[in-house]
Order: C-alpha cells, then sequence, then structure tokens
C-alpha cells in the first residue's frame, strides 16, 4: 500500500507563513519513509485540503494521511477537518484516508517553548 503524508496548517494571508510549511514537509519527507509527503493549507493557501487529496491519489497513493498542525482540539478538529475529509472519501472511496491527532500539550513541545524561552532570557 502506497502512504501519502499531508501535513495540514491553518493557512495565513501572509505569504511567508508558507515557508514555515515547506520547511516541516522537507523535514518529514527526509525523516519517514512514505511515499508521498505534502503540505496543505485549511484557509487562504493553495493547496487546500481537497487539492492536496486530489494530488496525492493522482500520485498513485493507495493510503493518505493527514495530520492537521493545530495546536488546539477546537472547531477546526472536531468539524472542519473531519468533514473534508469524509466529503474526499466520497470521492476516492478505493483511497484509505486518515487523520492524526492534534499536536496538543505534548512534553517535546514544552521543551521548545523551554528553549524559545532561553533564547531571550
Amino acid at each position: 500500500m502506497k502512504t501519502g503524508i499531508i501535513l495540514l496548517s491553518h493557512g495565513s494571508r501572509l505569504p511567508d507563513a508558507q515557508a514555515t510549511l515547506a520547511d516541516l514537509v522537507e523535514k518529514v519527507k527526509s525523516g519517514g519513509k512514505f511515499d508521498y509527503v505534502a503540505g496543505a493549507s485549511l484557509q487562504f493557501n493553495q493547496p487546500d485540503l481537497p487539492s492536496a487529496v486530489a494530488e496525492a491519489v493522482s500520485a498513485g497513493m493507495d493510503r493518505v494521511i493527514v495530520v492537521p498542525l493545530f495546536l488546539y482540539m477546537g472547531m477546526h478538529m472536531k468539524k472542519d477537518i473531519p468533514e473534508i475529509i469524509n466529503e474526499e472519501r466520497k470521492k476516492y472511496p478505493h483511497v484509505r484516508m486518515d487523520m492524526t491527532g492534534n499536536i496538543g500539550a505534548d512534553r517535546r513541545l514544552a521543551e521548545i517553548l523551554l528553549d524559545r524561552i532561553g533564547e531571550v532570557v
């Protein structure tokens, strides 16, 4: 089974914001053993999630894992993203689509925060 990963950001009206997403995509590509890794945005930027799913399916992926880059378990995580994924499942019934959990209050995130605080202390 060929597995594709889509890192899903919120998106931003500022064009430079997409650079962080592109950097994360490259890091996941180099650190994982996935057949396909791409970025997408929920709002404001392209590709959006449906376009990114279409690209993954066109690239021959049998499974697509959506990885939301969201800190909180808010409306986007509980409602918006699952609804989009359910619509995409209808378009591509032969493709398995899954969504990971949100980032949350992970210990590793706290370590990054402590590093950032240390930069200014």
